[in-house]
């Protein structure tokens, strides 16, 4: 059940149109994020383990590089991460109104999971940031309290990374499960626990996929950052250099590989429903995309030359723009007739508010004028006030400056007492207004 149905309205066509919109940029946003956090985290790990084991500080200074240059800041990323996953959750719950499917639900927790990964992740990164303060005080005795300090932050450091990446997985598999089974209106009904995640094929299929291009974007991203950005990371090491460009070219390479066999595997799952022109047409750039990238990432292999490293990564962001339009494309087909509900609820709720208004102009001016206004006003007489014949001509039809006056009155015209303020609502000093305007008009 979508737990937003009491908090969201059904969008109309033109507000369909404009979701749909917002939702591709932020997924363009958040999928290529995620991925580079995700690969970035794991990497670091596996690295920083490797260090730790073999003794060799050359691996543990690639672990902190990883984990430092490709997470950028907690605030950025927050941004490029946390924001727009919180956008893509408000997309689908209006999308998904008054459908009986768990998507919105499981793309919640989703975002409470990320959330806690992103905790984690961040985290792990200041742990290292400290453990680098720690070893610049080594040149002079250090105190044994600090000893122990920085065994417990390379304990928790440890820690925080395992349940980071932990957390991203989850995350991650939750909302491409999410998003997956929301463009099969077919397994709404069927598909309505977690555990039925689990036996889903397109789901295992699109995050596998989704694993494959984080391993193409993080290698595409650390030969950038790495080498280019900036004039690189510790230029001169060449061990460094070596080890790095190695891990960062066979990861891009493997990633990019295999992306082929899911694209195929999902374009042979799709119904003829979601099927169109489109569809193919953004596949096929996708394994364009692919076959150029992997030949680039071949000649920065063969000739040893990383000036292309930036090319390569902005290749993977267009391959991402490529595939992520494709499934939205699958999804807008897949979404039509929930799409024709939407617009006959969001027509049905403009005309409710459309009668709402006229009924209470019409009705319940002339009441309001009975209770609150006779006592003191007549349209041709004074009473207490002057007749409306006099004063209402000096608005000059404008409703709404009459309205104002009756709502919030202040006194005018010195030969008069102040008016009171009746406590009436905005709609019922229109209401009132017009009742008023519409009397004078007709004498």
């Amino acid at each position: 059940m979508n737990i937003f149905e009491q908090l969201v309205i059904p969008p109309s066509s033109e507000h369909i149109a404009l979701l749909t919109v917002m939702q591709i940029i932020s997924l363009l946003t958040f999928l290529p994020f995620a991925g580079i956090t995700l690969g970035a985290s794991v990497f670091s790990v596996y690295f920083n383990r490797k260090g730790k084991k073999s003794g060799n500080p050359l691996y543990t200074m690639i672990a902190k590089d990883l984990i430092d240059k490709l997470t950028v800041g907690k605030a950025a990323g927050f941004a490029l991460g946390v924001l727009p996953m919180i956008t893509i959750v408000l997309i689908y719950a209006q999308l998904l109104y008054g459908a009986k499917v768990i998507s919105v639900s499981m793309l919640i927790l989703a975002l409470l999971v990320y959330i806690a990964a992103y905790v984690f992740i961040y985290n792990y990164k200041s742990a290292f940031q400290i453990e680098r303060v720690i070893d610049t005080l080594k040149n002079s005795d250090v105190p044994e309290d600090v000893k122990k300090y920085e065994s417990k932050i390379i304990y928790m450091g440890t820690r925080y990374g395992n349940w980071g990446i932990s957390f991203m997985f989850i995350s991650m598999f939750l909302f491409i499960a999410s998003v997956t089974i929301a463009a099969k209106p077919g397994t709404w009904n069927s598909v309505d626990n977690v555990l039925k995640f689990l036996i889903s094929v397109p789901v295992w299929s699109n995050y596998f996929y989704f694993l494959a291009s984080s391993a193409a974007v993080t290698g595409g991203a650390v030969l950038y950052f790495f080498f280019e950005w900036q004039g690189g990371v510790r230029p001169g090491n060449t061990d460094y250099a070596a080890e790095v460009k190695k891990f960062a070219i066979v990861t891009a390479l493997v990633g990019v590989m295999v992306q082929p066999l899911f694209i195929f595997v999902n374009t042979l799952l799709l119904k003829n429903t979601n099927a169109s022109d489109g569809v193919y047409l953004f596949a096929g750039l996708a394994l364009l995309a692919i076959l150029i990238i992997a030949n680039l990432l071949y000649y920065v292999y063969k000739n040893a030359d990383v000036s292309m490293s930036g090319v390569v990564f902005f290749l993977v962001f267009v391959l991402f723009t490529f595939t992520i339009v494709k499934d939205q494309l699958t999804f807008k087909n897949a979404m039509k007739e929930q799409y024709l509900v939407l617009s006959a609820k969001a027509e049905e709720l403009a005309k409710e508010k459309a009668g709402s208004i006229v009924q209470v102009n019409a009705a319940d001016g002339e009441k309001i004028y009975n209770e609150k206004c006779i006592a003191c006003h007549r349209f041709d007489q004074k009473v207490v006030g002057p007749p409306y014949q006099e004063t209402v001509p000096k608005y000059n039809g404008d409703l709404k400056k009459l309205a104002g006056f009756i709502y919030n009155p202040v006194k005018v015209n010195p030969d008069f007492p102040a008016m009171p303020n009746q406590g009436l609502k905005q709609k019922e000093a229109e209401a009132v207004a017009k009742f008023i305007m519409d009397k004078v008009g007709k004498k």
